[in-house]
């Protein structure tokens, strides 16, 4: 009889369920698209009760609509969205808080008041003393800790603040309220309670785990008033996670946990990827040691098994789907997504328009600049094929700027990189990006890798698949792109690029 790995993937606009089979192929997924809470400028927030009641939803339909029962699962595999959180009482099952999502901005006058505080002045300042002498990462990360609304930590502060009530309460360390991430509290419904946990690629994601000691963050929880006896255990990426018994009849073991980003990576079975889909976030393996860039990216934990830690650094570029987006409902440039494909490769080039994909995020590394989004060069010979060329050309430097500015930082050699997600399904991108990198660029067959390294590491967990050289060989490649253009066309556009970079950063304070 067949038995399948279940795996439960919550990102951001939706929530699947999926059942994959021994050759790493989907058995039969199932989906629901969860609302956003858009009630102020900035606030960015999802329903816990909703996002729990689809996830079980989806598990329920991919299980009932195949007559399968807990019998027939291996193993549940979670990924789920990071940095997001929530507070709730976990005897009285009171929410007290909605899910603030890693998109909230409502907390960007926060983070600029505590970074620039004495005391984080002073860390500052003390921590490049001690890098000098000591030439410790632990030193140099601490001499760049700069806050801003990517830090879990920092969005949690800013909640209490101005929920004193909530602030007071769990002082005690007696208090049933608990505090956790996506994971967390799927975790905690799906045990009945029972289980109170997250795992380390997602607590890395947050601002709140030492890197280097894999502790919580003695500092941070201070600075942000956070009690260490209100969070949740924190467990091995694969391991015991506990059991279900909310499906199927029976019991079925919870055993890998990761976050999304780094459930993508250890799909690939690579040492870079680039997941293009709201965002791009590229990550590159840099082994068992955390690594510090010089220019302010902090490392993360991608995952630990069997007391073994391997390590990552991120950059992430904010704006890249959600560009597609706003040129098909803003500017009515395409009636659908795949269009911008054909638009894009039905001109030679963009006419010497360039378009600089970000909203308020501004531009992160290794600009770390809060500028806005521009479209440079209009002329009237300009077509609406040119911006929207344009549009997908600039998604692609930006991966370039974060690319380069990785392997320059870390002087890791990178020949080649996986590329997935949403966006990846667009031909043109796929290939200007490999043309722009000037490398290889391989794009996987698997329209779902965040669900297939969950699954993989679930997997492996209970030996439905016995090795990860097993898993290489279920590794499946749509295409390979290679790069056609000549390198001195490729110095000359990026040298464009980056003066339009230049030019835009005087609009930071506009």
């Amino acid at each position: 009889m067949d038995t399948y790995v279940l795996c439960l993937d919550i990102g951001t606009t939706n929530i699947k369920g999926f059942l994959f089979n021994k050759n790493g192929d989907i058995f039969a997924q199932a989906r629901r698209k969860p609302a956003y809470i858009l009630e102020e400028r900035g606030q960015v927030e999802q329903d816990p009760k909703e996002i729990w009641d689809m996830s079980k939803q989806v598990l329920e339909e991919v299980l009932e609509s195949n007559n399968l029962s807990a019998k027939d699962i291996e193993a549940i595999g979670i990924s789920t969205q990071r940095a997001s959180f929530l507070f709730w009482d976990k005897k009285s099952k009171e929410i007290y808080s909605n899910i603030i999502t890693w998109q909230d901005k409502r907390s960007a006058a926060y983070a600029n008041k505590i970074t620039n505080s004495f005391f984080f002045k002073f860390l500052r300042g003390l921590s490049k003393f001690l890098y000098l002498i000591t030439r410790k990462k632990r030193m140099l990360s601490a001499s760049m800790l700069r806050f801003n609304t990517d830090f879990t930590s920092l969005r949690t502060g800013f909640f209490l603040e101005n929920n004193p009530e909530l602030k007071e309460k769990i002082k005690d360390p007696n208090t049933s309220i608990v505090w956790g991430t996506v994971d967390t509290w799927i975790l905690w419904n799906l045990t009945e309670g029972k289980v109170h946990a997250t795992d380390y690629s997602n607590v890395s994601s947050t601002g709140m785990l030492a890197p280097f000691t894999l502790k919580w963050n003695a500092i941070s929880l201070k600075a942000f008033n956070i009690p260490e006896h209100i969070l949740p255990e924190i467990r091995e990426t694969r391991g015991d996670f506990g059991t279900t018994k909310l499906f199927g009849g029976g019991e079925i073991p919870i055993t890998s946990i990761i976050a999304d980003q780094q459930s993508s990576l250890f799909a690939n079975l690579s040492d870079m990827k680039c997941t293009i889909g709201t965002g791009s976030f590229i990550d590159l393996r840099t082994g068992e040691e955390p690594y510090v860039s010089k220019r302010v990216l902090y490392p993360l934990i991608a995952w630990r098994i069997n007391e073994k830690t391997e390590y990552l650094l991120e950059g992430v570029s904010h704006n890249s789907g959600n560009i597609i987006d706003y040129i098909q409902n803003e500017l009515n440039l395409i009636n659908d997504p795949a269009e911008s494909e054909k638009m894009a490769l039905s001109i030679n080039d963009t006419n010497g328009v360039y378009f600089l994909p970000t909203f308020t995020s501004g531009l992160s590394f290794p600009y770390w600049s809060r500028t806005r989004g521009n479209i440079f060069g209009i002329s009237l010979d300009t077509k609406k094929e040119h911006i929207v060329r344009a549009a997908l050309e600039g998604i692609c430097f930006r991966i370039k700027d974060i690319l380069e500015g990785i392997v320059e930082d870390t002087k890791i050699d990178v020949k080649k990189i996986m590329v997935d997600g949403g966006v990846s399904q667009n031909k043109f991108v796929l290939q200007f990006l490999s043309d722009i990198l000037g490398m290889e660029v391989e794009h996987s067959a698997n329209p779902e890798t965040t669900a297939l390294g969950a699954a993989f590491m679930a997997g492996l967990a209970v030996g439905f698949w016995k090795s990860e050289e097993e898993l290489l060989q279920l590794r499946r490649v749509d295409k390979i792109y290679k790069p056609q253009m000549t390198e001195e066309e490729r110095k000359k556009k990026y040298s464009c690029w980056k003066d339009i970079i230049s030019r835009s950063l005087r609009y930071e304070n506009f």
